[in-house]
């Protein structure tokens, strides 16, 4: 997973710590038990010697692994309030959202996102935002629990009936991000997909523009053909 969000750069090194500690517990561990195996094991014919600990070797591995594990607590408090953090709005980024993140009203339901956006706007599965731009995300769902995942993006938030979570990322590149169903909401969960295209503020403004022109023409349409007595 390569970050391109404040955000996911934080949970990416924070992942990154977690195996670096594993893997130092690990050596560790692994490395005391062959260093005891060698300098401690019996000769063929004989008994070997009972070994005990002084009080003060027991205490001083105490100390360290009790100071490694409240490192470790601080680093993931640390890089946890930092991912959690709504980010500002970049120099590039649309300028609308230079005092308060992009809010756009995301609903899961069996099996498709949808998304509205300020200017009454709205696409299904694919997300269009601006790059450099801090967006939030207002996670609902209108039947079942719904997991909205874009990993490149921000990490995992459920949509759940009856309540509001929220998404908050900043994507540092424009292109296209996907992510699928991260929690079994049905028979088709597995094809419940979405996409999120970043692209420059003027091209996020005339997507929303163009966007809401075509839904007004379908709308217009639609009532047009009732006035007349026929079928939509």
């Amino acid at each position: 997973m390569t970050p391109h969000s404040p955000g996911t750069e934080q949970i990416d090194t924070l992942l990154w710590i977690g195996f670096v500690a594993a893997t130092i517990l690990a050596v560790a561990v692994i490395g005391g038990l062959l260093y005891a195996l060698r300098s401690y094991r019996a000769e063929r014919g004989a008994e070997p010697r009972q070994l005990t600990g002084g009080r003060r070797i027991q205490l001083r591995v105490a100390a360290v692994l009790g100071a490694f594990a409240l490192v470790l607590f601080v680093l993931s408090v640390s890089f946890t309030d930092k991912a959690e953090e709504t980010p500002a709005t970049g120099p590039i980024g649309l300028r609308a959202a230079d005092s308060e993140p992009l809010k756009i009203l995301t609903t899961g339901q069996q099996w498709l996102w949808r998304y509205d956006y300020p200017n009454e706007a709205f696409s299904y599965y694919k997300l269009v935002v601006p790059v450099d731009t801090a967006v939030e995300l207002d996670l609902v769902s209108t039947d079942v629990v719904h997991t909205w995942d874009v990993p490149e993006l921000a990490g995992k938030r459920d949509a759940v009936p009856g309540k509001t979570n929220r998404v908050v990322f900043r994507a540092d590149e424009e292109g296209t991000y996907f992510g699928q169903a991260a929690t079994l909401s049905g028979q088709a969960y597995a094809a419940m997909r979405t996409a999120v295209e970043v692209v420059s503020p003027a091209e996020y403004e005339a997507f929303i523009e163009g966007s809401k022109e075509d839904i007004q023409a379908a709308q217009d349409r639609v009532v047009g053909l009732i006035k007349k007595g026929e079928t939509p």
